[in-house]
């Protein structure tokens, strides 16, 4: 329903209010806010910047189904399946089924830019339904490899759960079959220290806390 006239703001009145609030930050609230105007452009960038190479079959709010092929990715935690599970294992087959999305990027263990092939992390978290509060998720490899990442960068930029690179499927010998891949080429942030160690190869489970 339409505001009322006397709730709505004319274009060049909200547009004054916007500059008038903004003359009255401090110079540290003023860099504030150009660091999260800059943030949601990245944001934004980031989820155009990459190619649907099949929707999702499956439909938010419906059980994950029981895989029948080799399990691949168990996520358990902080969790509210429809059907009650503590634990959701997902094949391939399952995992495909929430989305598969390609990016091209440079990394710091790879030659020049590489095409990755995966699943939106975004989207396994939501297929699981993770409880609102949850913070972070405890990444776990093959080889008892652990490593902590805050769930605000899953739901916030497209970071891929990838099973191809540069359309070779991912083996255990190459960081597969799954590897925790951040968008690089949207955010260089990503290569830094700080998140070298979330990109977690030969990925086994998520643990959502």
């Amino acid at each position: 329903m339409p505001a009322p006239e006397s709730d709505r703001i004319a274009p060049c009145a909200g547009l004054a209010r916007c500059f008038r609030h903004a003359a009255e930050l401090t110079l540290p609230g003023l860099i504030g806010l150009a660091s999260a105007l800059l943030l949601l452009k990245d944001i934004a960038a980031a989820e155009s910047d990459y190619k649907v190479v099949r929707p999702p079959t499956h439909v938010v709010g419906t059980a994950v189904p029981a895989p029948e092929g080799p399990v691949i990715l168990t996520v358990s935690g902080k969790i509210l399946p429809p059907d009650g599970r503590t634990e959701i294992a997902f094949d391939r087959a399952g995992l495909e089924s929430l989305g598969v999305v390609s990016f091209t990027t440079a990394t710091n263990w790879t030659d020049g830019a590489t095409v990755f092939e995966g699943v939106l992390l975004k989207n396994v978290l939501e297929a699981v339904q993770i409880e609102p509060d949850s913070k972070e998720l405890l990444l776990t490899a093959l080889n008892d490899y652990q490593a902590v990442m805050p769930v605000e960068d899953a739901l916030d930029w497209p970071v891929i759960l990838a099973f191809k690179e540069n359309g070779r499927e991912l083996s255990v010998r190459d960081r597969g079959p799954l590897w925790v891949v951040y968008p690089c080429h949207v955010n260089d942030r990503f290569a830094t220290r700080l998140y070298l160690s979330r990109w977690v190869w030969q990925l086994a489970s998520i643990s959502v806390r």
